[in-house]
């Protein structure tokens, strides 16, 4: 049986109006046969079916609608010379284990007639801002009619209304909170950087459609790895050289659970302020190194010590920007263009960066810096993409822009009370 078949007796119905007029029962009669049929294709709908054969929503809860949810953007982006892919078979994995498995988030698919042309994702958790737990929703793509977005949201919010939840904000994930945070609203003229979200720039206009607001942008910040950065971070370095007496090394993949341990240390100290989330258990710290040891590059992981007592006190976590290969192979794994093509990276990505509470303001990541700058300048990098940073957090977009950094892209986390 194909939805087809359910869009013509909603045109047949709607067509004879005046024969089923005072008819209540055959109305009801093919009202529920539809809503058989679309049940039997798609799934649970959790939306009345619209007689002009317009929208309905969908619950995700078997593997082809997750496979539908996760491929929808290649059908709505397939014209946009900018987006990138994710690796679908890894974000399958990751949203089989949320959606399906542990059942964590709620996803939604939209249709109108027989095609997708929304989706969005949810769950509650707690805000560490607001002390309470609130709805956060990410994944929210669709094709620009704020109808679709409406009624995307109505179902998410009467879902939240029921659990108490008044107030939600995205796009945001709890599971993965440093990827693909907030909605694209300023520079759209370039490639997104790995780990970056990236979308049509109608999207603004979709939520504040449906009565969200900003709640706080966060910024991407590109310095040039050129000769005048080199020579700011060079006095940076040799300012704080003077007054401490500290060393940074690449990170050891022969001693790399002494290096976890390091990071975790520096992580707990300098967290304590961060609004989003905590810090990550050196459990999920080992998990990430160990999925992510393809990607790593030892000398792009640095972490500064005391010479004298050893400890701890910072340390830079950046990434190649795998997406020019990712833009390539069009969300799948090609292990031999992967190996071929990440030598021509020019861009890395910062992708955290974090200094205890004694040692900020000390000049010791301008310091760190230096040293990842002499690392971009021997491999051939030629740009340095530091973010995503929050708005209110001056400190480490002040010290960006000290060495040649501006910001190039914006992303808006969207807010809304019900």
């Amino acid at each position: 049986m194909n939805i087809v078949l359910v869009y013509i007796i909603s045109i047949t119905l709607n067509k004879s109006k005046n024969i089923f007029k005072g008819c209540a029962l055959c109305t009801a009669f093919f009202l529920s046969f539809a809503t058989l049929l679309n049940t039997y294709n798609y799934g649970k709908i959790i939306g009345n079916i619209n007689t002009e054969g317009i929208h309905m929503i969908v619950k995700v809860e078997t593997k082809k609608q997750l496979k539908n949810f996760i491929h929808y953007i290649e059908e709505l982006y397939k014209d946009d010379s900018h987006m990138v892919y994710p690796i679908f078979k890894e974000l399958t994995k990751e949203l089989t284990e949320e959606v399906l498995n542990t059942k964590k988030y709620t996803a939604l698919l939209a249709y109108k007639k027989s095609k997708i042309v929304g989706r969005i994702m949810y769950t509650i958790d707690e805000s560490k801002k607001q002390d309470k737990d609130i709805c956060y929703f990410s994944y929210f793509d669709a094709i620009n009619d704020k109808e679709v977005a409406k009624e995307l949201f109505a179902y998410m919010e009467k879902e939240m209304k029921a659990d108490g939840i008044s107030y939600l904000e995205g796009t945001f994930a709890p599971y993965d909170p440093d990827n693909r945070r907030g909605i694209l609203i300023k520079g759209f003229d370039s490639d997104p950087i790995i780990f970056t979200s990236y979308n049509f720039e109608y999207y603004k206009e979709l939520l504040e459609a449906v009565g969200c607001y900003k709640a706080i942008d966060t910024v991407l910040l590109d310095a040039p790895v050129d000769e005048n950065s080199k020579k700011r971070l060079k006095v940076f370095a040799k300012y704080f050289q003077r007054s401490h007496d500290v060393r940074v090394d690449s990170l050891n993949m022969k001693n790399i659970d002494s290096d976890i341990q390091d990071i975790h240390t520096i992580l707990l100290s300098a967290t304590t302020d961060i609004v989003y989330q905590d810090a990550p258990s050196i459990e999920l710290i080992e998990t990430v190194a160990k999925q992510m040891k393809i990607f790593l590059k030892p000398d792009f992981v640095i972490i500064a010590r005391d010479n004298v007592t050893n400890k701890p006190l910072g340390f830079c976590f950046v990434l190649p920007d795998y997406n020019h290969v990712f833009k390539l192979t069009k969300g799948k794994i090609k292990i031999v263009k992967f190996l071929l093509e990440r030598r021509k990276i020019t861009r890395a990505r910062g992708m955290m960066q974090y200094v205890v509470p004694e040692y900020q303001n000390t000049g010791l990541i301008g310091y760190m810096y230096k040293v990842l700058f002499d690392v971009f300048e021997r491999d051939g990098y030629t740009h340095f993409e530091g973010g995503t940073m929050m708005e209110d957090n001056p400190k480490p977009i002040n010290a960006f822009k000290k060495f040649g950094g501006e910001i190039i892209k914006v992303y808006r986390l969207f807010g809304k009370d019900f």
